[in-house]
């Protein structure tokens, strides 16, 4: 079973009974349902469900559909760190019982490794992005060590062709000039 800190455990002092079917088939019928829907639909699930909210802020099957309508990764509003926030308020408050509970802390769990999951790649990908940058400083370096080598190169061909004429003209003029 997933883990979830105890000191977490905190009542709010308002304590709702587990809706009457203490097994978590009403969820995971929702998740089927939800995630066979196209995205209009998934929003006015939504939609809906905000309403239904709004009109009870503490009806459990309603506050499990909104994170399970932002937490499965079918979602087409997927906000994972606000499922896993939805969702521990709901642990901490103790209210499930059962399959529930053992539902919502599989979760829990899952929510927990999406959000590390998209860290990383966050992370990673500022990372590559780091080292793009630098790898395209370094090819600019290397650019401009190469077109020096170059001109230093084409430099020391000029010199070694004045160098030859030089002694090609002190040759001609060693021939010039009569031996004594």
């Amino acid at each position: 079973m997933a883990c979830v800190n105890p000191g977490l455990k905190q009542s709010t002092g308002v304590k709702l009974n587990p809706t009457q079917n203490s097994d978590a088939s009403e969820y995971l019928n929702f998740a089927e349902a939800f995630s066979n829907m196209p995205p209009d639909t998934q929003k006015q699930a939504l939609a809906s469900t905000n309403q239904a909210l709004v009109l009870n802020p503490n009806e459990l099957a309603q506050r499990m559909k909104l994170v399970m309508i932002v937490g499965l990764p079918s979602s087409s509003l997927l906000d994972t760190p606000k499922a896993q926030n939805l969702l521990q308020q709901i642990l901490q408050e103790d209210i499930l019982s059962g399959t529930q509970l053992a539902f919502a802390h599989v979760l829990f769990d899952y929510l927990v490794t999406m959000n590390k999951v998209a860290k990383n790649t966050h992370d990673d990908t500022k990372r590559a992005e780091l080292l793009q940058q630098k790898n395209e400083v370094l090819q600019i370096k290397l650019d401009a060590t190469q077109q020096k080598l170059e001109a230093s190169q084409q430099k020391l061909d000029e010199l070694k062709k004045i160098e030859k004429s030089m002694g090609e003209r002190e040759s001609i003029l060693k021939e010039a000039i009569p031996k004594k």
